[in-house]
């Protein structure tokens, strides 16, 4: 450990909805001084204060790296570091097995802590205003997509209660043209009575008709069995699915102005180019990937920071004289390996390698998650190299690269033809 100076102090803050305990650690004298400060503005101004008052702050280490009070620190030209609540816990319990746990100690033990770790740890250097944008965007598109998806689910749910029929008629219920089909038919009775005209006409409203399949559900609606459903069971449940139906619409209407403004800070951003060009990301993955790295090239020193990032890449165990073992990697940006899953799916449909590699690792043994998995780690090697020098992606260059070190994939690739779905995009 570096030696320490007299005023150089430590800085622990446990955060909290209305107040924040604060822990200051100065080692040199061994000094522990503790406090609250609330969440308001004022209360910020009382923080900068005590810590102007502290001497040489080396550090505030809090379980937060997007807060009001992290921009505070920031602003005022402190050095922030980020903790992690697992290792917080991890600090935590190693300073007693059984101690009490309240928001001072908490402070006090990530005051410790950074005084401990500091020099393995990395403070947070915020992305630029244009990255931080499309970071917020992605993410925000993401928590839409999923309340889509529960809201779907609740949905279905509910027609199968009291109208299973209508389930059979789309395969894909993220599509607001059987929202509206529920609306248009609200139960079983109000589709057998329907008109074949009627039918045919809300199918051709939406551009979807005639064609074969919808004639044919069309035709075969009134020969089917219908359900002896409850009355009471059918009001109260179709009553909730034309709720859910008016939910999905105002989902579906944000992510279109998410899409939008994506797409738009997408453009703008200087490594655009460079994510835009790998085959199979489109529109979607595109800025998710970009916001995977981000602008500052020092961010990684080398391929395993997206890879660990994203948990392509497994942990490797290893304990006394047993063999080395890997285990999935659980520690990881949720929505980073969500990114890296569809990407190395739709790759695979867009890139004659990419679909020769993943069939190489199912003809191996993997499944099909696993056999992405190791796509996901090739591609972030590739990637990670475009970012670096600034350059789209060449699938020439890769397969040259390929062909010089003798890769079995060459052989495979003429073994494997790539499939080119329309939908692949669409789970995004």
């Amino acid at each position: 450990m570096e030696s320490v100076k007299a005023e150089e102090t430590w800085v622990g803050l446990d955060w909290g909805d209305k107040e924040h305990a604060v822990a200051l650690l100065t080692p040199a004298t061994g000094a522990l001084v503790r406090f609250t400060v609330p969440h308001t503005p004022a209360g910020m101004g009382q923080l900068r204060e005590r810590l102007a008052a502290a001497g040489v702050v080396r550090g505030v280490a809090i379980e937060r790296s997007r807060h009001l009070v992290v921009d505070e620190l920031l602003t005022a030209g402190y050095t922030v570091y980020p903790i992690n609540p697992k290792v917080a816990k991890t600090w935590r319990d190693a300073s007693g097995v059984q101690a009490s746990k309240t928001d001072a100690r908490d402070a006090e033990t990530l005051a410790r802590g950074l005084f401990q770790y500091g020099g393995q740890l990395r403070a947070l250097k915020p992305d630029d205003p244009q990255t931080a944008e499309l970071h917020g965007l992605c993410h925000g598109e993401m928590a839409l997509i999923a309340q889509r998806t529960a809201l779907v689910q609740q949905l279905q749910a509910a027609l199968k209660a009291y109208y299973p029929e209508a389930l059979d008629w789309f395969a894909d219920w993220t599509t607001p043209t059987s929202w509206d089909f529920v609306v248009a038919f609200p139960e079983a009775a109000a589709l057998r009575v329907a008109s074949r005209k009627k039918l045919c006409g809300f199918f051709a409203k939406r551009g979807l008709g005639p064609r074969p399949c919808w004639l044919a559900k069309i035709d075969a609606r009134a020969a089917a069995p219908a359900w002896c459903a409850d009355p009471v069971t059918v009001a109260v449940q179709s009553q909730w699915a034309a709720a859910l139906v008016k939910l999905l619409h105002a989902v579906d209407a944000a992510l279109a102005v998410y899409a939008k403004r994506i797409a738009a800070v997408f453009a703008a951003h200087p490594d655009a180019a460079i994510f835009a060009s790998l085959p199979g990301a489109g529109k979607k993955l595109a800025p998710r990937m970009l916001i995977i790295f981000g602008a500052d090239r020092a961010r990684y020193e080398d391929a395993g920071g997206p890879q660990k990032l994203s948990g392509t890449v497994p942990v490797t165990v290893r304990s006394g004289g047993q063999r080395p073992k890997e285990k999935f990697r659980w520690a990881c940006r949720p929505a980073a390996r969500q990114t890296m899953h569809l990407f190395a799916d739709c790759s695979r449909h867009r890139c004659d390698w990419a679909q020769a590699f993943y069939a190489h690792a199912r003809a191996a043994g993997d499944g099909h998650a696993e056999a992405l998995r190791k796509l996901g780690v090739k591609w972030l090697k590739i990637i990670f190299r475009m970012w670096q020098e600034r350059q789209p992606y060449d699938e020439a260059r890769y397969l040259n690269a390929l062909i010089r070190h003798g890769s079995p994939l060459i052989a495979r690739m003429r073994e494997t033809a790539t499939e080119k779905p329309a939908a692949c995009e669409q789970r995004a």
